[in-house]
């Protein structure tokens, strides 16, 4: 798939994503081959990171790599809320060395059970050139996230859905190098792939037209998704201010804030009125007064939330 083909393919299986900046670009094709790309590798970072750092560890660990290990570290990263987040496009340091028995056994989609190398880093084949590559952020001590398990389903069936692969071009880090075990889901134990596989083949066979991705999301998945996903636009004045934790909900806060201060403002003038009117005596028409208050703030809140739709579109 080419960068284009694969948001695309993204959006088609209604997988919520993320584009890292520079990610279409960014890979390790000047040490070698990209492809033929055979399969589709499952990796878990083994560390757990928060949802509301899932943009951050992939755009730092997984985008620039280790000491020892340049990025891009995969492909796709798969965060604790379920978003996927694009980090590079082409060779990655994800799968290293691994068996050329198991490559063969991906390409003839002819085998069943779990895969058990013989062959490992030191000594195998070069997997990057051969396989696309998730890391999942958890620790693989225990199960992933519900919402993780789900989207990573979903990726696995929209990259089979393009190539026309089965399920059998699905397999775990430790099917494919000897000295591996993830994904895992319990201390140095991987998953039962067998069973992954067949969720996989389920989740191909649903097709596009399934629940919708947002089913069964909580409130803070919701919250992850729409607060906190977003950078400052590029060229943007808030790029060059001071604040460098700016996120979108400072600026949904602050206008939140700024409403609340005026109702609160039109209540207080308001009772405030009514009593000037009450000392002044009768002859003022309070609730008409009260009324041409009420409308005259009601204005300035509707000229509030004009600015503000105007500023959102000036951004997007």
């Amino acid at each position: 798939m080419t960068d284009a083909q694969v948001v695309a393919q993204l959006k088609k299986w209604g997988i919520r994503y993320v584009e890292i900046p520079g990610w279409a670009t960014h890979n390790r094709n000047s040490k070698g081959a990209w492809g033929p790309v055979n399969g589709f590798i499952w990796h878990h970072t083994g560390a757990a990171v928060p949802a509301a750092n899932a943009k951050s560890y992939a755009s730092s660990t997984l985008y620039n790599g280790l000491a020892d290990l340049p990025g891009p570290l995969c492909q796709f990263s798969i965060g604790a809320d379920g978003i996927v987040y694009l980090v590079g496009w082409g060779r990655a340091n994800h799968a290293g060395g691994g068996d050329p028995a198991v490559l063969q056994h991906v390409i003839n989609e002819d085998y069943n059970g779990q895969l058990h190398p013989t062959r490992g880093n030191s000594n195998g084949v070069d997997g990057n050139a051969h396989f696309y590559g998730v890391e999942i952020q958890y620790s693989g001590s225990k199960p992933m996230a519900d919402t993780q398990y789900k989207t990573a389903l979903r990726l696995s069936a929209a990259i089979l859905d393009f190539h026309g692969w089965s399920e059998k071009s699905v397999i775990a880090h430790g099917e494919w190098s000897s000295d591996k075990w993830d994904p895992g889901y319990a201390p140095s134990k991987i998953m039962a792939m067998p069973g992954v596989r067949a969720d996989v083949l389920a989740t191909l066979n649903a097709g596009t037209t399934q629940e919708d991705p947002m089913a069964g999301m909580t409130k803070q998945d919701v919250h992850n998704a729409v607060w906190r996903i977003d950078d400052i636009p590029a060229g943007s004045t808030e790029a060059n201010k001071t604040n460098t934790t700016w996120v979108p909900e400072t600026f949904l806060r602050g206008t939140f804030e700024n409403t609340v201060k005026i109702l609160t403002m039109e209540a207080g003038q308001t009772a405030a009125i009514a009593k000037l009117a009450q000392l002044i005596g009768s002859n003022v028409d309070t609730e008409q007064v009260v009324a041409a208050v009420q409308k005259a703030i009601a204005d300035a809140v509707i000229k509030v939330s004009v600015d503000v739709t105007t500023a959102q579109n000036q951004e997007s």
